[in-house]
Parts: structure tokens; sequence; C-alpha cells
């Protein structure tokens, strides 16, 4: 649960990254702001993935059989 609030945040400061991109004042400003929404986006996705890890982690149902979760989680 904690790596899915991390990865909230994450987002959160990604899209506060994606906005200053946009409002830029000047090209250097515009470039600054897109590095940051770059690094904030590997790190939503690295933490996606390390959730989806643990999540995925196989268990055993009450018949002995390994069960894997179906689902994914990508960020584009």
């Amino acid at each position: 649960m904690t790596t899915l609030i991390s990865a909230t945040y994450a987002l959160h400061r990604q899209k506060i990254a994606v906005e200053r991109t946009l409002c830029a004042r000047s090209a250097e400003e515009s470039q600054l702001a897109a590095r940051w929404a770059g690094a904030w986006h590997k790190l939503v996705q690295r933490k996606l993935d390390q959730a989806e890890a643990m999540s995925a982690a196989p268990f055993m149902n009450y018949t002995g059989f390994s069960v894997q979760p179906a689902a994914v989680r990508v960020l584009h």
C-alpha cells in the first residue's frame, strides 16, 4: 500500500512538472520542467512496477494450485 501512496504522490508531482512545462516563460524553463516531468514519470512507473511485483506473488488456494493475478499496470 505504501508503494501505491508514493506512486500517487509522484504522479501528482509529475502533473505539476507538466503544467510548468506548458506554462513556461522561456525555452530553458520549459526544458528544465520537461526533464523534471520525465524524472517523475520514471519514478511513477518504478513504483507501479514495485506494487505489481508485490501483488503478483503467487499464493496457494485451498486446492493447492498456484494462482497468478493477470492484471498489469503500465503508465503511458
